[in-house]
């Protein structure tokens, strides 16, 4: 703060000196010419006056200018170190969700009984496709938390069927997503959404080794509302299991989180297998500045 207020004053007396500098140089020429020729001093002093005035508002602009650009570049500084902060933050985010993802997966091993390690394995998936929102977040330059949506849909899908299935399966994906990029409120409840579903395809829709496919389209409908169809090709499981007469984690989650969306979910019985049919609205959050 001292070295910033000492910079202020040594601009400002140069700025001073500057001034100063004109007039002097503006006297001098006159005072030459008045010596050249005296019988015209009232033309001279005339000539003094505009040139002193004309100095004058030169240098009134030199200053007003530097002004402006001392402005602009202490607005450039506040914003770029608000930009670092932000950058910053979802560094940190990613690494603490990485960090419970990792505590997840050691104790998942640790434990006997499959069932819990299923229950540790699903949270774990949960806590990875958050971390990957995140980690977008930071790899990108322009900070506008939006997310692109398609690669983001793509990486997860890719490390859900490698971590259930393993690098060697027969599981394709059918991924129809247009070159969409949501808000971060709207894309971590939609990955959740996307995480449950398949999770649950390949571990009940498409058993063990057994060729499947799974199917994410993708479309927009309105200003903010979009429709997602999503499942598999598997097995699928009897219609009258719904949230409400299941204890299933998951499907209760898939529902919360659509309605979390603003919006509704119904799931297609006449495909084969498990298909979900999702109309949501992005979550736009409006932030008052405290500045």
């Amino acid at each position: 703060m001292s070295d910033l207020s000492t910079e202020k004053r040594f601009s400002k007396k140069n700025q001073f000196i500057e001034i100063l500098n004109y007039f002097a140089s503006a006297i001098t020429f006159a005072l030459a010419v008045y010596c050249w020729a005296r019988y015209f001093h009232v033309v001279i002093i005339i000539v003094v006056v505009l040139l002193g005035i004309l100095f004058l508002v030169n240098g009134l602009y030199i200053r007003r200018s530097y002004s402006f650009q001392k402005v602009n570049s202490g607005l450039e500084a506040k914003l770029k170190e608000k930009e670092t902060l932000l950058k910053e933050v979802h560094h940190r985010v990613k690494n603490n969700l990485q960090t419970v993802s990792s505590l997840l997966s050691l104790q998942s091993r640790a434990v006997a009984d499959p069932k819990i390690e299923a229950i540790i394995k699903s949270s774990q998936h949960r806590v990875v496709s958050m971390s990957m929102v995140h980690e977008m977040l930071y790899k990108r330059d322009d900070y506008s938390s939006k997310i692109e949506l398609k690669p983001y849909v793509e990486d997860l899908c890719e490390y859900l069927i490698r971590s259930v299935k393993g690098n060697e399966h027969e599981v394709t994906t059918n991924l129809d997503i247009g070159d969409y990029r949501l808000s971060i409120d709207t894309v971590i409840p939609l990955g959740l959404i996307i995480n449950e579903t398949i999770t649950n395809a390949l571990k009940y829709g498409i058993p063990d080794n057994t060729d499947g496919e799974i199917t994410i389209h993708l479309s927009k409908k309105g200003t903010n509302s979009y429709e997602m169809y999503l499942g598999d090709n598997g097995i699928g499981f009897p219609e009258d299991i719904n949230p409400k007469t299941s204890n299933s984690l998951g499907l209760k989650l898939i529902h919360n989180l659509a309605r979390q969306l603003k919006g509704t979910i119904v799931r297609d019985n006449e495909a084969k297998g498990t298909y979900y049919q999702i109309n949501f609205e992005e979550v736009v959050e409006e932030f008052n500045s405290v500045d």
